[in-house]
């Protein structure tokens, strides 16, 4: 079998490690991707012929530009790789990149590969063509080759031809490369870079949107409206929740988008059930609605009459019980404890089902008859979507429905106290009653030391699973969601911070804007363990930049310590480089491929 070497070369986060990943794994990294070298490997067959591809990762960083060519020895091809959407990656190609591997290597043969070309289809972003590309590779004299790692798209055809302009190179690697100084002596090959090791992976806890609700269903608090079954059974529930996840229920409580405009809400109108058609028998499913007796309580103004559904004759309440766990939850429990299925009852729900208008409950229920319930959770996952994004609309910072005001900087924040105390403990302590703050109907709560925008950022996941986080003060946000007990909140933090330090430090780490050490200090002190882990893992991994930020001295004790002792490159390989640089080039020479 063939052994040969493929060096990957070019700016930062252009898209390298995601092009050796996908080629390597048969799969693109969706979550990170480090940032210094690394090696991979793999066995093809290329015209018949077996090869043995060691695929080795640098880093595009001016930090790395000392180490990194200790890599080029031995090579057999190069990818210089530029991404599409970069101008400033691809004019480095000519300037910076090819200078550098002539330099070192200078009859080793190198692919010019353009990189995230899936993005020609959904970018208005001003992308080098595949013309500019194709010119600067010829005037090069470089093959030239477009992928794109996420679709695989010409990736097999780039490496297949990397490998036969290896094969065919007249200058066969039948002995190992040595360097030489100013042409004048042959040396032997410099130390091998030890890989680097893996920057820890950040893992999102489990969604428990629908565990939160199905548990306000089974304990329900804040109920605002109660559904008379058989003239003696009583089930409370929530018009928020009803009506984010029922057009029907929307129909019956009079429920209309708060951000469209007076003319589609009049005409919105038109279609909700009347209280005399409810109350007459002419709505399928309703015998009669009317309002609980709450004159006693002081309302505020505000719209928070509770309302009495009695349903028909005709609808039990076990079938109606799996009903609202569909509405509240996204899946009904449809089997018993013994995890049988009872034909009748599934029958009874697929009934009240159409009732209602819930096509997507009956789907499930006939999934589970053609055995094949192993599609719900997938249908209750987008559902529960569904409803979090129709409760912002309908709910979210509504004045009209609220029963909390938050005042944040000055600005008065409106919530649901169901909403809080189903999502959130600390918020569920606040409005159960033994606070203040959970006595009045419109409770009005001070929120100190944050921002507004945190603040509705915080509020938004709350209601729909979802934040936007890329629009804040992220690091703000991990502050408040440690302090609200959000622990998946922090994860997505988490997430898009390393995303985030991973874009800053394309060019170079040791003058990046970012306090990475700063960032490790905010993740200790507010829980966020994952991001503190990776912050560790990247000062030490890029070490050598590091120790020249003016925040390195703030590193003490334990944190000190673990960076110390995982640097990359290891201080025994440092000394290692700098005994053979005195040895075999006194002068300082540059080195250069014999």
């Amino acid at each position: 079998m063939q052994n040969l070497k493929l060096v990957t070369v070019g700016d930062g986060a252009v898209g390298k490690s995601c092009l050796l990943i996908s080629y390597s794994t048969n799969s693109f990294p969706s979550e990170y991707v480090p940032t210094v070298f690394d090696n991979y490997s793999a066995n093809v067959m290329v015209d018949g012929k077996p090869v043995n591809l060691a695929l080795w990762d640098t880093a595009g960083q001016e930090d790395y530009d000392r180490l990194r060519p200790l890599s080029y020895p031995a090579t057999d091809v190069f990818f210089l790789c530029f991404s599409i959407e970069s101008r400033a990656s691809f004019e480095n190609v000519p300037t910076k990149w090819i200078p550098e591997i002539r330099h070192y290597c200078p009859d080793t043969p190198i692919v010019m590969v353009a990189c995230k070309i899936d993005l020609r289809h959904t970018s208005s972003r001003d992308l080098v063509t595949y013309e500019e590309g194709a010119k600067v590779a010829k005037d090069c004299g470089m093959r030239y080759k477009e992928t794109s790692a996420l679709t695989q798209e010409g990736l097999k055809d780039c490496f297949d031809t990397a490998i036969r302009e290896a094969l065919c190179t007249t200058k066969k690697k039948t002995k190992k490369f040595g360097f030489s100084f100013g042409g004048k002596k042959r040396v032997p090959l410099p130390p091998d870079m030890p890989p680097a090791g893996k920057a820890p992976w950040i893992e999102i806890e489990t969604s428990r949107f629908a565990e939160d609700w199905m548990a306000m269903h089974e304990s329900p608090v804040h109920a605002d409206v109660t559904f008379v079954l058989s003239g003696q059974h009583n089930l409370d529930g929530h018009k928020i929740v009803l009506c984010s996840a029922s057009k029907y229920f929307r129909r019956v409580f009079g429920m209309m988008s708060s951000n469209k405009s007076a003319q589609l809400k009049q005409i919105e109108a038109l279609s909700n059930f009347t209280l005399e058609d409810l109350n007459a028998g002419l709505v399928q499913g309703i015998a009669a609605v009317y309002d609980k007796d709450t004159s006693t309580e002081d309302n505020k103004g505000q719209n928070h009459h509770h309302t009495m559904v009695e349903l028909s004759a005709d609808i039990k309440p076990k079938t109606f019980v799996r009903v609202l766990e569909f509405l509240y939850s996204g899946v009904p429990r449809l089997t018993n404890d013994e995890d049988e299925i009872d034909q009748d009852e599934l029958a009874d729900v697929m009934r009240v089902a159409d009732i209602f208008k819930l096509p997507r409950l009956t789907e499930i229920c006939q999934n589970c008859l053609s055995e094949q319930e192993f599609l719900n959770p997938s249908i209750g996952t987008f559902l529960n979507d569904e409803t979090g994004q129709k409760m912002k609309e309908l709910y979210f910072n509504n004045p009209e429905m609220a029963d909390v005001a938050f005042r944040v900087e000055g600005r008065t924040i409106y919530a649901h106290k169901v909403v809080l105390s189903a999502r959130c403990k600390v918020m569920a302590a606040m409005f159960g009653g033994h606070f203040v703050e959970g006595q009045a109907t419109l409770s009005e709560v001070d929120i100190p030391a944050t921002s507004a925008e945190c603040f509705l950022a915080l509020l938004e996941y709350l209601y729909t699973d979802h934040s936007p986080i890329e629009e804040i003060d992220v690091v703000g946000l991990v502050v408040l969601s440690d302090e609200y007990g959000q622990k998946r909140l922090i994860n997505l933090c988490e997430l898009y911070v390393t995303k985030e330090v991973d874009k800053s430090v394309t060019k170079n780490i040791e003058k990046a804007d970012i306090d990475v050490i700063g960032l490790l200090h905010t993740s200790q002190n507010y829980n966020a363990e994952q991001l503190s882990c990776w912050c560790l893992h990247f000062i030490s991994t890029n070490y050598t930049a590091f120790q020249n930020r003016a925040e390195f001295s703030l590193l003490k004790g334990d944190n000190k310590t673990y960076i110390e002792e995982n640097q990359w490159p290891p201080v025994s390989y440092l000394r290692e480089v700098e005994e053979y640089e005195q040895k075999w080039n006194p002068k300082g020479d540059k080195c250069s491929i014999m």
